[in-house]
């Protein structure tokens, strides 16, 4: 767990360890994307930890509900700020590698804004104004209203006025399109830090042969 108001050093193998056992990333791609999360947290103050705006701009989404709701499911303990270890198992579910399963139990905590373990109407009319938004779909108050009906007709099987997460399961199975943003590609991020590491460490390596042959000559 990161400290506020201290710098983050580097990982230490039992963490890198650790994290590959949490996660779905290899090693090579946990310091690629710790080397990333660095450069976040310390863009305003260097406290080993990233705040929401800081968030947004690693994940690299526009301003919005969804990214709210995305930052409190991130931020496990609650306290307005995400830790590297944070940081690292969230992606790991938004990941190309996360599983069907992780992504279904992520996004439906996504829609249950107050955790009682149901959606309810005003919740799923919320979320989707935001998603249509950021799509650039625009509605009328009457075709989301017919839009949530038809979804309330087809997932709430019990007929509760609510969506619990088997119906949501089985809704998702229904229309796998369901999960569409539960995907984010961290490829490019994860290449550039590499990219950036392997030319650091070649240039300590021609630094380190200049400094050895002149003091060869030297002898």
């Amino acid at each position: 767990m990161g400290q506020r108001g201290s710098s983050m050093g580097t990982l230490k193998r039992r963490q890198l360890k650790e994290l590959q056992v949490q996660t779905h990333f290899d090693s090579e791609e946990i310091l690629a994307l710790y080397s990333h999360f660095k450069s976040i947290a310390s863009s305003q103050t260097d406290d080993g930890q990233i705040d929401r705006n800081e968030f947004r701009e690693a994940i690299g989404l526009t301003d919005s509900l969804f990214v709210d709701r995305l930052f409190s499911l991130f931020d496990e303990n609650d306290d307005g700020y995400i830790n590297f270890q944070e940081f690292i198992c969230g992606l790991s579910i938004l990941c190309v590698r996360g599983t069907l399963d992780e992504k279904t139990h992520f996004s439906f905590r996504i829609y249950d804004f107050d955790n009682d373990n149901k959606i309810s109407n005003e919740e799923l009319t919320s979320m989707l104004k935001t998603s249509l938004g950021e799509n650039g779909v625009v509605l009328t108050p009457t075709q989301l209203e017919l839009i949530i009906r038809a979804t309330f007709e087809e997932a709430d099987v019990n007929r509760d006025g609510f969506i619990d997460f088997e119906e949501y399961k089985a809704l998702v199975a229904k229309q796998p399109s369901i999960l569409s943003n539960m995907t984010l590609d961290f490829a490019r991020v994860i290449e550039q830090r590499l990219e950036t590491a392997r030319a650091t460490a070649s240039g300590s390596n021609r630094r380190s042969r200049g400094s050895t042959a002149q003091t060869t000559e030297v002898k």
